[in-house]
């Protein structure tokens, strides 16, 4: 055990969604790896997947407090989340004697204050800044991870939009060598499984959180649109996830009348849904990368998507799917229509969108980068 490398991993993720995934790939990626691994979570974030997948592993964990509670609105200020960050993590620092400490997130910022600590230092970015003023933290913050970034002190994101964003908004231009990107990959078994298409239905699939920058409202006037154009087709669309906006859209189809769009929220058995949908629809307003487009992608499905963040970097237009505007209606209807109608198309932009996954966005690539990462970082 005393040659093992010893990783602190402190991650932010949900019931479901892309910092989940990446929650799950690097527990598998550690195992593979032969880490010796602690996790600090928050109680909340252990259900019945997550506490199966820790005792496979036979990973120690610590609960740490929580910031959804009323700290939230406290802890976004600075120096008041770096103190948070030393006293929450500190203790199990010391106790596990780490190599190296690896923060997971997707809001910029949480538990910055860590990249103070004498190891090794991983800052994983799920999503990007927009503009300085919004990026989620303040000028000193800013200034003082910038100053922190070393060789040893590093960030990684999901996508080259990603890191062009940090670099405009965040990090001056000299700390390019200090930002790494690192794909988002889709499973293994994405790529193998038997696809089961239902040829007596046409089945639009969107995944994700139903929130505002996912562009749920677009999304049901695209469908609307649609539906409406290919009246005799036996269309269905359906998006799976949770949300702040679920049961607000459940009602708007509600009043429309719109029979064929459903809101399911959370769905077990995500393979089902892709492996009988017939086309990949996300209108998103912000993404940096997409794990549902990869895995949809894997799958063989045509993806149309929106032109924003790291999804032209997935999606090439007119090969492996399209790419539209994020508000325009007319272009996301016409180009799913496209789809609808012609089969050999769909077949064609599905298998080379799954070329191209498993090209880029396959698990052996991203273990690859990650390996190499982690390897360079761990033997300084």
């Amino acid at each position: 055990m005393c040659n093992m490398k010893k990783i602190l991993l402190v991650p932010e993720f949900s019931a479901f969604g892309g910092t989940r995934s990446y929650f799950t790939y690097l527990l598998k990626f550690y195992s593979s790896q032969n880490y010796d691994v602690a996790i600090a979570l928050s109680k909340y974030q252990l259900d019945n997947e997550i506490k199966s997948l820790l005792k496979h592993y036979n990973y120690r964990v610590y609960f740490i407090r929580e910031r959804r509670t009323g700290l939230k609105r406290f802890l976004r200020y600075f120096p008041l989340n770096l103190f948070f960050d030393i006293l929450t993590i500190f203790p199990i620092y010391l106790k596990e004697k780490s190599n190296m400490i690896v923060v997971s997130n997707g809001t910029p910022g949480m538990f910055i204050g860590l990249v103070l600590f004498p190891v090794k230092f991983i800052y994983v970015f799920h999503t990007y800044p927009l503009k300085s003023k919004i990026i989620g933290l303040s000028s000193i913050q800013k200034a003082f991870l910038n100053l922190s970034m070393n060789t040893n002190k590093i960030l990684v994101t999901v996508s080259e939009y990603s890191k062009k964003q940090l670099l405009t908004f965040w990090a001056p231009g000299e700390k390019s060598n200090y930002i790494h990107v690192i794909y988002n990959s889709a499973k293994k078994t994405s790529f193998v499984e038997e696809i089961n298409r239902n040829k007596n239905i046409y089945r639009v699939l969107t995944m994700g959180h139903v929130n505002w920058y996912k562009n749920p409202k677009l999304w049901i006037e695209v469908s609307q649109k649609v539906i409406r154009q290919r009246p005799n087709m036996n269309l269905e669309f359906i998006w799976a996830g949770e949300g702040d906006l679920l049961e607000e859209c459940k009602n708007l189809i509600n009043q429309i009348g719109l029979g064929a769009v459903k809101f399911i929220g959370y769905h077990e058995n995500v393979v089902s849904l892709y492996n009988k949908s017939a086309i990949y629809f996300q209108p998103s307003l912000l993404e940096s990368h997409g794990i549902s487009v990869v895995e949809a992608m894997a799958r063989g499905l045509p993806c149309v998507t929106s032109d924003v963040g790291g999804l032209p970097e997935s999606v090439v237009n007119g090969e492996t799917g399209f790419t539209c505007p994020p508000n325009d209606v007319e272009c996301f209807a016409s180009r799913i229509i496209k789809l609808l109608d012609d089969d050999k198309l769909r077949d064609k932009m599905g298998k080379s969108g799954k070329l191209r996954a498993e090209t880029l966005f396959s698990e052996e690539v991203q273990e690859k980068q990650m390996t190499s990462l982690y390897t360079s970082l761990l033997q300084k």
